[in-house]
């Protein structure tokens, strides 16, 4: 029995002492095996030829526990291929480099693995909670002792929640009988595809949810959107929660939230409703933009550039307006340069959650999704805010968006591709690949197949290359508030450490990578069997 509890002591933290170092030794010695296989001109971690879909299957659960000193290969070829998000080289998504104190956070909170489902086992966590939440109600312009939020699993929760907090709204006995009544949510064609995963999820169903198109400005279409909401009223549907947009991943369109409100508000006394549809603005990417609100532009005391400021300006002319929404989503994992997973639902009337307010700080299991609930999200957050504060926030902001512009410029001057997305608002940059001159297609389908595998031989000699750069692609008729019927490749700059140079250094090497695609890739006479394969935006 003695040889038994010391094997199994030897795997955790003595309580003697805490001493972590072994710990340390483990991660230390992990990633300086990592950095020994890492080429630093390339935007993702290298990856092993048996790492492959086979590698799924050979693997068993061993009969005995590997050694220690094994134990360290198996972790780190846990992370081989991984994105190197600080890389100016990995323009993806919105998928941040984390900031160096958010990621000891996330490493102190798994050590000290506090649970967020009540107050006994949270430590100092669901006070910290409380703490942003608060902090941004005030910051966001609402009664932050009124307003409430939940730190919860990603972006996709934050709808759920502004979604079945609308249909407790909208049908009262919904929590308890279920749904029984007509009930639709409206979005748009830009919101993100999770809005209608959502709706499944909670028996609304995808075939109630409403997508709405975009008007000249590629903002939510409010004729639209009032034509819809009166026909619901009158074929006695109930609207269970109106989804805007805060800022599209693509493009960092912000729908406008004041006249959303003021048409929602006209109609509910019009019709004399008696529930108020529950207005959403998913701003799980662009919240950041929202530091900009008291920023004096002319003075620009951190001087940004004329382009810069007026992206930025055109993003904030419809988002300072968030604090008229009932709720909205942040994503501190995107924008917020914090480890995955960050995202807080925040809501106008935190009362709407929990009639006793003791519960809030010391039962949210009562009225959260989960049971179980880590402190990542809470703790990473509260450590980014204090780590760049406002000012921070709109520095490097400023900072990915001249980056961004200063891309999308080489690319629109550039003959070998065409910039889709010139109303960009944000930091991304999606463009085409250039057909060569000659080259002439029978018809449109053919030429929306070709060209659609065209451009994926882009993604395909990249991965082979190792990823020099890690970029990403669109399918067709997914690119946000400028649809084109071909795939298109797609940038997303994040990195701090992204320069002109480092945008010169891709534009060159992205021609020179054309070059050699044009040299063998047959544009005519194929056979045209690609099909491009699905994806959840379309």
């Amino acid at each position: 029995m003695e040889k038994i509890k010391t094997f199994i002591e030897t795997h955790f933290l003595n309580p003697k002492d805490d001493d972590i170092s072994d710990i340390i030794s483990l991660i230390q010695d992990v990633h300086t095996e990592n950095l020994g296989i890492t080429d630093f001109n390339k935007g993702t971690l290298a990856i092993s030829d048996d790492e492959n879909e086979n590698s799924v299957y050979s693997f068993s659960i061993p009969n005995e526990g590997v050694s220690k000193q094994k134990i360290k290969s198996f972790i780190s070829k846990l992370f081989q291929g991984t994105p190197r998000w600080n890389s100016p080289r990995t323009i993806y998504n919105a998928a941040p480099p984390p900031l160096q104190t958010t990621i000891a956070v996330k490493l102190l909170t798994a050590l000290y693995n506090p649970n967020l489902a009540l107050h006994t086992a949270s430590g100092k966590s669901l006070n910290t909670e409380q703490k942003v939440i608060k902090a941004i109600s005030k910051y966001a312009g609402w009664d932050e002792t009124i307003a409430g939020g939940i730190f919860t699993w990603g972006g996709k929760a934050t709808t759920m929640y502004a979604i079945k907090l609308g249909l407790s709204r909208c049908c009262q006995n919904s929590s308890k009988q279920g749904v029984k009544e007509d009930v639709v949510v409206i979005s748009t064609d830009a919101g993100h595809p999770s809005h209608i995963s959502d709706a499944e999820w909670l028996g609304i169903g995808s075939s109630n949810v409403i997508r709405l198109g975009a008007d000249e400005n590629t903002k939510v279409d409010l004729i639209q959107l009032e034509k819809t909401m009166r026909s619901c009223i009158v074929e006695g549907k109930k609207i269970a929660a109106i989804i805007i947009s805060g800022g599209t991943t693509n493009d960092m369109i912000v729908d406008p939230i004041d006249r959303v409100i003021k048409l929602r508000d006209s109609l509910v006394k019009e019709f004399s409703m008696e529930y108020t549809p529950h207005v959403h603005v998913d701003a799980v990417v662009g919240f950041p933009w929202l530091f900009f609100k008291d920023y004096d532009f002319s003075k620009n005391e951190i001087g940004i550039s004329t382009p810069a400021i007026n992206r930025i300006k055109k993003v904030l002319d419809d988002l300072k307006y968030i604090d008229q929404a009932d709720s909205f989503g942040i994503d501190f994992h995107k924008m917020g340069f914090c480890p995955y997973i960050s995202s807080l639902f925040m809501l106008k009337d935190g009362r709407t959650f929990s009639e006793k307010r003791k519960d809030i700080f010391n039962w949210p299991f009562f009225y959260s999704m989960e049971s179980s609930r880590p402190a990542d999200g809470p703790n990473t957050a509260y450590i980014a805010l204090n780590t760049l504060g406002i000012e921070g926030f709109q520095r490097i902001i400023a900072h990915l968006t001249e980056n961004a512009i200063h891309l999308s410029e080489l690319l629109d001057k550039n003959e070998e591709f065409e910039l889709i997305n010139t109303m960009c608002q944000g930091t991304a940059s999606l463009f085409l690949p250039r057909v060569p001159k000659g080259v002439y297609f029978e018809n449109f389908d053919t030429e929306i197949k070709v060209r659609n595998e065209y451009a994926s031989t882009f993604i395909e000699r990249l991965n082979k290359l190792g990823n020099p750069y890690y970029i990403d692609k669109i399918p067709s008729n997914a690119t946000g508030s400028q649809q084109v019927p071909f795939t298109s490749l797609k940038t997303f700059t994040m990195s701090p450490f992204s320069t002109k140079e480092s945008n010169e250094e891709f534009i060159n090497f992205l021609k020179k990578l054309k070059k050699e695609i044009d040299a063998d890739f047959n544009f005519g006479n194929k056979q045209n069997n690609f099909q491009e394969e699905k994806h959840p935006l379309k």
